[in-house]
């Protein structure tokens, strides 16, 4: 049998389907299990050992009006037996369909985005990502497990840093089809956390080289080492993997963070942590009032500001403990 899991990107949407991959793996030893996503999201699956093959395509195809393209990517679909839909919106389902793979497993969140699927989950009250992915596996009639969340990275790369140090990242929404600041932290108020953090330890900012110029600043400020652009991915996941602690925003390096940390504090603005926040983290949100779910069900930007209801206090000091139910700690 030959499986495929294919997601266009997003680096931290990316990690929260690697349990499915593993659960399907324990579940179909024998089978050949590849993973298509964009080119910018390779790296999170690249030497994970429940996949046979990790394969690239340019997303630009699909978020870039270029589709002329269309028939390359199309190729890459053919020849599965099955093939896991992990993106929500409608042409993922129907170009699977198109590709002639013959059990096509996915979301629907309105009826025509079901259709396309021979089986699909309906997607959209509020539960965790992964669980909504390990429900793929389940209607498809593989047996999971439930305890079984854990993300995962490839093995990271040795980078010297000397501890003790914490890590702060303010950053969020950019992923393919989005471009936006809405899950960022106010300056003011990351001014103020990283001021309290300096005072009690190192700080250390990662993040892409397109931000390395905004903690410059904060850098030169408190004494802080600013890494965003200068190390690698798999040198950044051994940065956070030997840090105090790690103080996020809604990113990919939440993610990426909650897979090898195990003191991580996620702040949510716009999106909801029961439904993003890794397991086994700590979280903090003042937002729920002005919560909008179709942000998440179908990317549409929300208005008005958030964290306005919090200070550097709330997140360094008052942080909500993991919910056991729902973000079980990372073995």
């Amino acid at each position: 049998m030959k499986v495929l899991l294919w997601k266009v990107g997003g680096l931290g949407d990316v990690v929260m389907t690697t349990p499915l991959a593993r659960q399907l793996r324990r579940q179909h030893p024998q089978a050949r299990i590849d993973y298509l996503t964009g080119h910018a999201s390779r790296a999170m699956l690249e030497g994970n050992p429940h996949l046979d093959q990790v394969a690239g395509f340019d997303e630009t195809i699909l978020f870039g009006a270029r589709l002329h393209r269309l028939p390359g990517l199309l190729a890459l679909l053919r020849g599965y037996d099955v093939i896991y839909v992990l993106d929500k919106h409608w042409v993922f389902g129907w170009l699977a369909k198109l590709a002639g793979i013959p059990q096509r497993i996915g979301f629907r969140r309105r009826a025509i985005e079901g259709w396309p699927h021979t089986r699909a989950v309906p997607y959209g009250a509020l539960r965790h990502e992964i669980d909504y992915y390990l429900d793929l596996a389940e209607v498809a009639g593989v047996r999971i497990d439930r305890n079984d969340r854990a993300l995962e990275l490839p093995p990271a790369e040795r980078f010297p840093m000397e501890p003790p140090y914490v890590v702060a990242i303010n950053s969020g929404g950019h992923n393919p089809g989005e471009s936006s600041d809405v899950r960022r932290l106010p300056e003011p108020l990351f001014d103020a956390l990283v001021s309290a953090l300096a005072a009690r330890s190192t700080v250390v900012f990662l993040g892409s080289a397109r931000e390395h110029s905004q903690y410059e600043q904060l850098a030169a400020r408190y004494g802080a080492r600013n890494l965003c652009g200068l190390i690698s991915l798999r040198q950044t996941w051994d940065v956070l993997a030997h840090a105090q602690a790690v103080y996020t925003t809604d990113t990919g390096l939440m993610h990426m963070a909650g897979a090898v940390c195990r003191q991580v504090v996620a702040v949510f603005g716009p999106t909801h942590p029961l439904r993003k926040c890794p397991p086994g983290a700590r979280w903090v949100w003042a937002d729920e009032g002005g919560y909008d779910a179709d942000y998440e069900l179908y990317g549409r930007l929300p208005r008005g500001g958030y964290f306005r209801a919090l200070t550097a206090d709330h997140i360094v000091e008052q942080v909500r403990p993991p919910t056991a139910a729902m973000h079980p700690a990372v073995p």
